[in-house]
């Protein structure tokens, strides 16, 4: 693997959350010649990384890629982070910062690369020794097993800070390719989990790629509903979306990630909870704050919620 010129960005970076979304960013920091090393669970969880080859297999269309990485687990009580990469679950965030709050140097870089929306804002009240920011990501990647990823499209990654020690800074992330500061990050996390929860819940529950969403008409009539809550709620909020009609900007999102399963897919089928709660849930809380009652999104809750608790079979 060469590392691509002219790419330096800073010193160590760590990871915490080797999934599908911390391996991608693992490979593309390694890409620009830095040093990255992954923050696993527990002892265990690094015993088994061992025994995968201390690396992560990449498969794309241009074949398979096997690169090592250096790793350690948050029981080592050493660790000094500088920059920390936290690609965790939303529900996860806030105990995976706090696991590690006392390996973090003062000023540390924070950066969140989650779903949802709120728990940036929630974390980055309490790190105020640190820059906080926040990501939000058009790039694809499966993975279904352990130290595993299926690559797909390489989007576009925007950027910004959520307090004031970071609004005073840059983001080292900034020079990597295709990445770039957002004008205004609230409201591109606002937009994207508008778009996520038109689309995420219902390919979860109907257990249908993106692409195959658009040809179920019971999916589509029901991502029409749930879009046409979101605005409402929007406007109420003067939260702006887009330019155009959100289901439009749904469904072509739909169509440029056409083979892609959800996060929210991939954590049905393999028995996971599901970010649900930080998806469809945080509008809900937001609605019932304005007093307004999104009935198609609500009962998309209460059908996730219901499969989680019975963990139904995906057969």
């Amino acid at each position: 693997m060469i590392p691509l010129s002219g790419m330096r960005l800073t010193s160590v970076w760590h990871i915490l959350g080797v999934g599908a979304i911390g391996m991608r960013w693992a490979r593309k920091l390694k890409l620009a010649g830095e040093s990255v090393t992954l923050i696993l669970r527990d002892e265990q969880k690094l015993q088994d990384f061992v025994a995968a080859g201390s690396g992560i297999r990449y498969l794309s269309h241009l074949g398979e890629e096997f690169v090592p990485f250096p790793a350690t687990s948050l029981d080592d009580s050493t660790l000094q982070i500088e920059n920390l990469l936290l690609c965790t679950k939303s529900y996860s965030l806030i105990g995976a910062y706090e696991a590690v709050r006392d390996r973090l140097v003062d000023s540390a870089d924070l950066v969140l690369l989650c779903n949802g929306y709120g728990v940036q804002q929630k974390l980055s009240d309490s790190a105020t020794a640190h820059r906080v920011w926040a990501a939000s990501t058009t790039s694809g990647a499966n993975s279904a097993t352990p130290f595993h990823l299926t690559l797909a499209g390489d989007g576009r990654t925007e950027l910004g800070p959520l307090n004031r020690l970071a609004s005073e800074a840059d983001c080292p992330l900034l020079n990597l390719p295709r990445h770039a500061r957002a004008k205004d990050i609230e409201t591109t996390l606002w937009q994207k989990v508008a778009v996520n929860a038109c689309i995420n819940p219902l390919t979860a529950l109907y257990q249908l790629t993106n692409g195959e969403l658009l040809e179920s008409s019971t999916a589509l009539m029901r991502m029409s509903r749930v879009a046409d809550e979101i605005e409402e709620l929007s406007e109420i909020l003067n939260k702006p979306l887009f330019d155009d009609a959100l289901l439009n900007v749904a469904t072509e999102v739909c169509r440029t990630t056409a083979a892609n399963r959800s996060s929210m897919l991939q954590d049905r089928i393999n028995q996971r909870p599901s970010e649900i709660e930080w998806i469809t849930g945080a509008i809900l809380s937001l609605a019932d704050t304005a007093q307004l009652d999104l009935n198609e999104n609500r009962i998309l809750l209460e059908q996730i919620r219901a499969l989680e608790a019975t963990r139904l079979p995906t057969n």
